[in-house]
């Protein structure tokens, strides 16, 4: 079909939706729209080779909708997320793509099923941040079978056949334990979130923070919190309680900083004030919005921030999908660590 020929409308009686629907997913704009529904009205539109017409195409250059990328992220009710979605689509966009962006909604499941639903949308590439478990063999195993250009970002398997783009977690998480060392802090109890045991990401930091630990001859502690169980029944608030008098705490994942300090009220350090935090902000969160609020006094005691560079991550992974698309088995996989930054604060 001529896509001169091909309107909003005929997008929108084949997808049985709306003109004003079709509009504001070719655009990109926010809109109450299943994954499904969206891949089903991009794989249309780039079908039937379809152009955006008149004022549109006055005002500035539109691509035409002929290839698609495919984003797979756990979520994007993160600031980490959605700035690498921002900008996957903003280069996408600028090579002629369009983007699909699939939410997982931290399930396995479901990132394998929109895996089966890229390929049978004959997408030119895939970009996919698992949620729990990048080593899983039948991700790698199918994208093996299908031949699709593929990166992963943030977590990451153990397979050099497989390009990847991520921060250098263990180098951060080693400077941020070494800039509470050098504040004169022994005990420093590290904590992460279950969610994240299982992944090259949370190895990774673990190991950057026992080696500077070890590199000082000085104890190493590690416990996991789990956000949606009762503190008092987990191994961490019985740790808390011990003898051991923790001076500085390093909290992995930046999110979790809220549930420390939902935790702390019922630990022996609620009465003690004589602590320090580091955290390694991987979703890129604010704390100033948070230090007026009932947690002030815990947040005005985060010293030391580590923070990714989560645009470079996003630009490194489009190029590297981009030239695997254009090269195809001529393409070399590509594995990409970035250094993160480190920030002394003070909240007070």
């Amino acid at each position: 079909m001529n896509n001169k020929n091909v309107t909003l409308q005929v997008i929108a009686d084949k997808a049985h939706v709306s003109k004003a629907l079709v509009s504001r997913v070719l655009n990109n704009r926010q809109v109450r729209v299943s994954e499904e529904k969206r891949a089903q009205i991009l794989h249309i539109a780039n079908e039937l080779n379809y152009t955006p017409s008149g004022q549109i195409i006055n005002v500035s250059p539109f691509p035409k909708l002929n290839k698609t990328i495919a984003l797979i992220l756990p979520h994007i009710n993160s600031r980490f997320m959605s700035t690498i979605a921002d900008t996957v689509t903003k280069i996408a966009y600028e090579n002629g793509y369009s983007a699909i962006i699939f939410d997982s909604k931290e399930d396995s499941s479901l990132e394998f099923k929109y895996l089966e639903l890229c390929h049978s949308l004959n997408v030119s590439g895939i970009i996919m941040d698992s949620f729990a478990n990048a080593n899983n063999q039948k991700y790698l195993d199918k994208i093996t079978e299908w031949e699709i250009p593929f990166v992963f970002l943030d977590c990451y398997p153990n397979n050099s056949q497989f390009s990847f783009v991520t921060s250098n977690n263990k180098e951060g998480i080693y400077q941020l334990t070494e800039s509470l060392i050098k504040r004169g802090h022994k005990n420093i109890l590290s904590i992460i979130q279950n969610k994240a045991t299982l992944t090259n990401v949370s190895l990774e930091r673990l190991n950057g923070y026992y080696q500077a630990m070890y590199k000082h001859a000085l104890p190493g502690y590690n416990e996991i919190i789990y956000p949606d169980r009762d503190y008092q029944q987990q191994p961490i608030y019985s740790l808390m309680n011990s003898s051991i008098e923790f001076t500085a705490f390093i909290i992995h994942t930046g999110s979790d900083v809220q549930h420390f300090c939902n935790l702390l009220p019922v630990t022996k350090y609620a009465q003690n004030a004589d602590f320090e935090i580091g955290v390694f902000d991987d979703f890129n969160l604010s704390f100033v919005e948070n230090i007026t609020g009932t947690n002030q006094n815990i947040y005005q005691k985060i010293v030391s921030l580590v923070s990714q560079k989560t645009e470079e991550i996003a630009i490194r992974a489009s190029d590297i999908l981009l030239d695997n698309i254009k090269k195809g088995a001529n393409f070399t996989p590509t594995q990409v660590f970035i250094d993160c930054n480190l920030s002394n604060l003070n909240f007070k």
